[in-house]
C-alpha cells in the first residue's frame, strides 16, 4: 500500500510529471529533448541515469540501451518510477548524487539537470567518472545562466548556475576531451523573444498545464520544440549540454 501511495506525485516544478494529452509542459518538453538526443550514445550499452527523477528519461533510453540504472535520493520518486515506467532492462535504486559511490561500472552516465543542485560540483564529476569505464561517455546538462558570474539563481532548488565560460572551465578541470553544445529553441520567434524579456513570461509560468491559454501561447511562441546548437551556444542556449569522454 505504501508503494502504491508513493506512486502518485505532485509536479513541484523540479520533480517533473510527464503531461497527459490534454496538458502542455514546456519544461518537460525541454528535458525530454535532451534524453532523445542521448539515445544515440546508449545503443546496446549499460547506462546510469543520475537523478532520474520520475523515470520517463530512463524509459526513453531503455528502448535502445542494454541496461539502465536510474538513481535518485527520493524514495517516493523511485516508487513512482517503478509504478509508471517499469521495464525488464531498467532498475531503479536509491542513491544520493552528492555522495555517489556505486560498485557497478557503466558504459554511459547521464546527469541531466543535476549539477546545479549540488554544493560541490567538482567532487560530483570526480565521483561520476569513477562509475564509467575508461573511454565511456558522460552526458551532462545544466541551465545556461545569462545573469553573469556569481549571480544567484531564480530557482530556489538550485545552489548555483553557470554560464558557458564557467561550465567550460569546470569541465576542463575534470575532462581531457569534451564537447559543449547547447539546447535552444528550434526556430526564431520574435514574439517569443519579446515575451521572454517581459513580465508576461513570469505570469505565463503560473498558468496550469491544462490551461487553454497556455496551450495556445506555447504553440504560437514555439516553446516546446528544440534543437542542438553548435554555434552561438553561449548566447542562445537555454541549457548547456556536455558530451564528455572518460579518460
Amino acid at each position: 500500500m505504501e508503494e502504491e501511495r508513493q506512486a502518485h506525485l505532485t509536479d513541484s516544478g523540479e520533480r517533473i510529471i510527464p503531461p497527459d494529452e490534454s496538458e502542455v509542459s514546456i519544461v518537460f518538453a525541454r528535458h525530454r529533448f535532451a534524453y532523445e538526443y542521448a539515445r544515440r550514445f546508449v545503443v546496446g550499452k549499460s547506462v546510469l541515469d543520475v537523478g532520474c527523477g520520475t523515470g520517463y528519461g530512463c524509459r526513453f533510453i531503455a528502448e535502445g540501451a542494454r541496461r539502465v540504472v536510474g538513481i535518485d535520493r527520493d524514495s517516493g520518486v523511485l516508487a513512482y518510477c517503478r509504478h509508471h515506467y517499469p521495464s525488464s532492462n531498467i532498475e531503479y535504486k536509491y542513491a544520493d548524487a552528492s555522495t555517489l559511490s556505486l560498485e557497478e561500472i557503466f558504459d554511459v552516465a547521464i546527469a541531466f539537470q543535476v549539477i546545479e543542485h549540488l554544493a560541490d560540483p567538482a567532487d560530483f564529476l570526480a565521483r561520476l567518472k569513477k562509475t564509467v569505464r575508461p573511454g565511456g561517455t558522460i552526458l551532462i546538462t545544466t541551465p545556461n545562466s545569462h545573469k553573469g558570474p556569481d549571480s544567484p539563481s531564480d530557482n530556489p532548488f538550485h545552489l548555483s548556475e553557470r554560464d558557458h565560460g564557467q561550465f567550460t572551465r569546470l569541465l576542463g578541470n575534470s575532462f581531457h576531451s569534451f564537447e559543449l553544445f547547447g539546447v535552444g529553441y528550434a526556430s526564431r520567434n520574435r514574439l517569443r523573444e519579446f515575451v521572454l524579456g517581459s513580465p508576461l513570461y513570469a505570469i505565463g509560468k503560473l498558468l496550469k498545464r491544462k490551461s487553454t491559454l497556455k496551450k495556445i501561447a506555447a504553440g504560437a511562441l514555439n516553446m516546446t520544440e528544440f534543437r542542438i546548437l553548435k554555434d552561438g551556444v553561449a548566447e542562445e542556449s537555454i541549457d548547456l549540454l556536455a558530451v564528455c569522454i572518460n579518460q
